[in-house]
């Protein structure tokens, strides 16, 4: 008996030991010897774990704050996983009521010479950066890291706002161990959402708060004035989900995916329900009329929409030159586009007004884009604001605030609606930003009303490119490349490179395309948003044909043959997200060198995706000393479901294959 109860024992106290592992600062000599994380092998750090609790305290006068408490603990394998040991922390602002972080504590442990050592975060390491009038980013790296170290922070974060930051439960890196508490009081409801495909289940219990009043009573006689204190108490109900997990493993990156964040394991937490005792309830995102009201009582919104004395001067002289619709509609486009610069700052609230932003010549997406909206209104036209999420910032599937984050403009007209983003300089009308096209925004009317508005692009992203090549005997090319960006293509190339000078151009396409140097350098239309762009040059290469022997072969696609296949995985959980529709021409002529024939050229080839997704074709066609080489592939959706993951795989790989197949050429005769 005694020795069944001294083994109870031991348990009791080796689940003790393990239970205070979790505690600040108990980090173990076992955790800094670890080399990899056994359950993931690829690992680069793992997070061995991570305690969140989230409560609300009442403040007399204040009324209810929101306390989340952090606490998290990482394990860096390699110099890979560094990136882990940073932490931003983002806190909302608005007036003079703002988030704030407390009690930050952060250590960095070492094993060095058997022993472990800590380098503790010091207070000139937190920075602080302002994003925007309702962001502040607090950020730290930590000190000291090293291979195999463990890093670990906690710090509280006091919230004036009722909004709780969403869970989330599945990271890059994988995930040992995690707790999360949020005890709510009955007087607030939040809708909750969870996402991605590691399904997460709360178990839900109850326990008693108390909100705890002093009170002042004044007492005046007729020769005194005394005051009495005294306490009354309230009783309410807390609502606690707790959420405890263990071996959660990492969210895999996988190409053609808008924001991997979508798919990763989280639960999102919205604000809809206010329930004051004795008080009707009030709603704030249980319905898309609920959203449209709460953003209309934003007054960095609503009055900023109707402002037009700062701009009326300027909108009437570019319409005396305009005749129809539509080059109203370009005219008071490119003005603000002209007008006003983007600071890359999102928001569906005005940062600097409307009027300031217009006389100052920057601000954030709400300045820039209801100017555009007041704008066209006063030009005559139906135009409001639609309020969207940018790709970097998730899918809103629900009716809800916190998510959307970013405002474009749109013109109804009988044809349809007209969308408009004028933060991005090289845009056009119906030719939004890929960051813009995520789903579904919310076209916001005046009177209250508002309407789902997809997002898709009008048009393929198009790229045509011509090629002409010819080699001499020893296997030396010459040739002329010309190449056509259309609609969004052409949005990114402006993008990306209409700033540079030709030199670093060339340099960019020699680096791509390896092996050729590029001569006689032209571009067409590099600023003109309203025409492709068109570039052109002419190229050498020592490397783009191979001779052996009496033979000679060849890429009858050069540079342009796509040999790898995106799509690796056996299996995908996640849609695949081209951003737009694709439509790629090729058009390849090589002429054959004197003395040379043609022994073999590839077949051509027919494929198609189910349900018209898509088509690839490619054939070849010989004539006298010219072989003319021409492919085609269309995507015809912007999203493939993933349910037919094995039908695009097995797609890409006879496009692979068949764009490896070479052409051979024999010697016949002397030149």
């Amino acid at each position: 008996m005694k020795k069944i109860l001294y083994t109870l024992a031991i348990i009791c106290l080796t689940n003790t030991l393990i239970a205070q592992d979790y505690k600040f600062g108990k980090v173990s000599k076992q955790e800094l010897q670890e080399q990899f994380y056994e359950k993931d092998s690829s690992a680069n750090a793992v997070i061995l774990f991570k305690k969140r609790r989230t409560h609300f305290n009442y403040v007399q006068g204040m009324g209810f704050q929101v306390i989340t408490e952090m606490h998290e603990r990482i394990k860096i394998y390699n110099s890979e996983g560094y990136d882990w040991a940073t932490k931003e922390i983002n806190l909302y602002q608005s007036g003079s009521n703002n988030e704030k972080v407390a009690n930050l504590k952060a250590v960095t442990y070492n094993l060095e010479g058997g022993k472990i050592s800590k380098s503790n975060l010091e207070k000139k390491e937190v920075f602080n950066e302002e994003i925007n009038k309702y962001w502040v980013e607090q950020k730290f790296t930590m000190p000291n890291l090293k291979e195999g170290c463990v890093v670990e922070w906690k710090y509280k974060i006091n919230s004036p706002f009722r909004g709780i930051d969403d869970l989330q439960f599945q990271y890059g890196i994988p995930v040992k161990k995690m707790q999360i508490n949020i005890e709510t009081p009955e007087y607030f409801k939040y809708k909750k959402l969870s996402k991605g495909y590691f399904t997460i289940v709360p178990k839900v219990s109850t326990k008693s708060g108390v909100i705890t009043l002093n009170n002042t009573h004044r007492i005046e006689t007729v020769s005194t004035t005394t005051r009495e204190y005294s306490q009354s108490k309230i009783d309410y109900i807390v609502t606690i989900e707790s959420y405890d997990e263990e071996n959660i493993p990492a969210i895999i990156e996988e190409p053609y995916v808008n924001n991997i964040d979508n798919y990763s394991a989280a639960m999102e937490y919205e604000f809809s329900e206010l329930h004051w005792p004795n008080e009707p309830i009030e709603y704030f995102s249980n319905t898309w009329d609920d959203v449209t009201k709460s953003i209309y009582k934003d007054s960095d919104f609503r009055n900023q929409i109707y402002k037009s004395n700062h701009f009326e001067d300027d909108v009437e002289a570019v319409l005396a030159a305009a005749k129809t619709d539509a080059e109203k509609i370009t005219a008071i486009f490119e003005l603000v586009k002209h007008k006003i610069t983007w600071n890359d700052y999102a928001g569906i609230s005005t940062s600097n007004g409307t009027k300031k932003a217009y006389k100052e010549g920057v601000g954030n997406a709400a300045d820039i884009n209801l100017n555009l909206v007041s704008m066209l209104n006063f030009a005559g036209f139906n135009a409001n604001p639609v309020i969207l999420s940018t790709r970097a910032h998730g899918i809103p599937l629900y009716p809800t605030i916190n998510g959307f984050n970013f405002v474009i403009a749109a013109v109804e007209l009988e044809s349809g609606l007209v969308l408009l983003d004028a933060t991005d300089p090289y845009s056009t009308p119906n030719n939004l930003p890929l960051r813009d096209l995520n789903w579904n925004g919310r076209l916001i009317r005046k009177d209250g009303t508002s309407k789902s508005v997809k997002l898709g692009a009008s048009a393929p992203s198009a790229e045509n490119t011509n090629l002409m090549v010819s080699f001499d005997e020893e296997g030396d090319a010459t040739g002329m490349c010309r190449v056509s960006y259309n609609n969004l293509n052409a949005q990114d190339y402006r993008n990306s490179k209409a700033k540079l000078k030709d030199e670093e151009i060339i340099a960019r396409i020699e680096a791509k395309l390896s092996g050729i140097e590029v001569g006689d350098f032209k571009i067409q239309h590099k600023e003109n948003s309203y025409k492709p762009v068109v570039e052109m040059y002419k190229f050498t290469s020592e490397s783009l044909i191979d001779k052996i022997g009496n033979k000679i072969y060849l890429n009858p696609l050069f540079f342009n043959a796509k040999t790898v296949n995106p799509f690796k995985l056996e299996n995908r959980e996640y849609p695949i997200d081209f951003g737009t529709p694709i439509f790629e021409k090729d058009n390849v002529v090589i002429t054959i060198p004197e003395g040379y024939s043609i022994v073999s050229v590839p077949e051509k080839l027919a494929i198609a995706l189910p349900n018209n997704y898509g088509v690839y074709l490619y054939k070849i066609i010989a004539s006298g000393n010219k072989i003319n080489v021409q492919t085609q592939l269309k995507i015809n959706a912007a999203i493939y479901p993933a349910q037919n993951y094995k039908e695009i795989k097995d797609f890409y790989n006879l496009i692979v294959n068949k764009n490896s197949e070479k052409i051979v050429l024999e010697k016949t005769t002397a030149p």
